[in-house]
């Protein structure tokens, strides 16, 4: 099975790049939120991560797996529906987002 060796669309960068800025922000924000008195993380699964640690790993291991499965599977598939792969780390770099503004709502 050999890959092509087409270059990145501009939404695959776009997919990718949504996706590492959104978790920064969410993991940036939510430390300095969480260094503040009175607020506390009330997503239990992400409670659960950071209180053994893995959490930021995670969050790595999230980015890398969705880049490379999206980037493989998007030069072994020769169909043009192929792309809407990138929906994935695209959505979840917009959530991870949006989630970084409501911790930053937090803190006004």
């Amino acid at each position: 099975m050999m890959l092509s060796r087409s270059p990145p669309s501009r939404f695959e960068v776009l997919a990718y790049v949504t996706l590492v800025l959104g978790v920064f922000g969410d993991q940036l924000s939510t430390s300095i939120a969480l260094s503040r008195e009175n607020i506390s993380e009330t997503n239990p699964v992400a409670l659960g991560l950071m209180q053994k640690g893995i959490w930021t790993l995670t969050d790595v291991f999230l980015i890398l797996t969705s880049i490379a499965v999206s980037f493989i599977l998007l030069r072994i598939m020769k169909s043009p529906m192929a792309r809407t792969i990138l929906v994935f780390p695209f959505m979840v770099g917009l959530l991870r987002f949006a989630v970084t503004l409501w911790n930053l709502s937090l803190l006004i």
